[in-house]
């Protein structure tokens, strides 16, 4: 048999130990090499198996290639750093997110110096000075240790990222970067639209109450808190059913059936059509409620003041 090693052969007793593989028929056989001096400068060499350590160690290269094939389509930026902080993986979609150089990346920079990086190009938001900067690396690298950590960073040029840390084992962390700008554009004008429908229905003079498929409140107008002397009307605290909102409205009418009909409306499966009925109210003022099926099977219900007779 021959003898192969993977490093040129030189004592050096303060040397790790070398690896050889001793070549058979069947395929090698791996050794780890020890060099240690002994007495009137003789050398003492021993070796210990290492099949098993250099089938772990190919079986963990294969893994690392099989995620960084995993992850060469996401979307989302990962960056995993070893025990030591050191970059040991990162996919295509980081280099996009962080603005960083492959080559950059590639020579595996610390988590401080990644993170350096991405402050130099605007990756992150800007911090009012390099101590509170400095502060706020350390406390992200901790929170990250302790447990899945999500930050949302609003950046200098726009854009809004969702940062996520998780601890991996063997005190390994692993960030991901979620370009989330647009989702986060979607939320804003979603919320516009629904502040300017309410400004739409708070300057209509009827009251006006809409129901759920399942008779929750979802939507009233300042109008109908006021007739009715509620606070927060669809956004107070709790759901406000139509059970409880024909209660309401029946401690302030002179009894009346259409109250019980409103109940049985809300909700009920098929089709449906409008209808309206006189209510009268305990001062004497008569309202007229008006009541028809929407969109999604919600229902909406209006008051307005009757009309005067004559």
């Amino acid at each position: 048999p021959r003898l192969s090693e993977q490093r040129p052969i030189g004592i050096d007793t303060a040397a790790p130990p070398r690896r050889l593989a001793l070549q058979k028929a069947d395929g090698p056989a791996w050794y780890d090499t020890w060099c240690e001096e002994g007495e009137g400068g003789a050398v003492l060499v021993y070796a210990l198996p290492a099949d098993r350590l250099v089938r772990a160690e190919a079986s963990l290269r294969e893994f690392v290639q099989t995620l960084t094939k995993t992850f060469a389509h996401l979307p989302i930026g990962l960056a995993v750093f070893d025990r030591q902080r050191r970059l040991a993986l990162f996919n295509p979609a980081l280099t996009d997110l962080s603005a960083l150089e492959p080559q950059f990346l590639s020579a595996r920079p610390s988590l401080h110096e990644f993170l350096d990086r991405l402050r130099e190009r605007q990756r992150m938001p800007e911090p009012k000075d390099y101590k509170s900067w400095r502060t706020r690396i350390s406390e992200l690298e901790a929170a990250a240790a302790s447990g899945p950590h999500v930050e949302t960073w609003s950046l200098p040029g726009g854009q809004t990222y969702r940062v996520t840390g998780r601890p991996h084992p063997d005190g390994a962390l692993a960030f991901l970067f979620e370009d989330i700008s647009a989702e986060i554009a979607a939320t804003r004008r979603f919320r516009s639209e629904l502040e300017l429908g309410q400004t739409v229905v708070d300057n209509m003079e009827e009251a006006i109450a809409v129901f759920s498929s399942t008779g929750a409140l979802i939507l009233s107008n300042a109008a109908y808190e006021a007739l009715w002397g509620v606070e927060g009307g669809a956004e107070g605290l709790g759901e406000i059913s139509v059970t409880d909102a024909t209660r309401l409205w029946q401690a302030r009418l002179l009894p009346t059936p259409a109250l019980g009909e409103i109940r049985d409306f809300v909700g009920t499966p098929g089709e449906r059509a409008a209808w309206s009925a006189d209510l009268r109210r305990r001062d004497g003022t008569g309202l007229v409620c008006r009541v028809a099926p929407i969109a999604g099977h919600a229902t909406l219900v209006r008051f307005a003041p009757a009309p005067p007779p004559g």
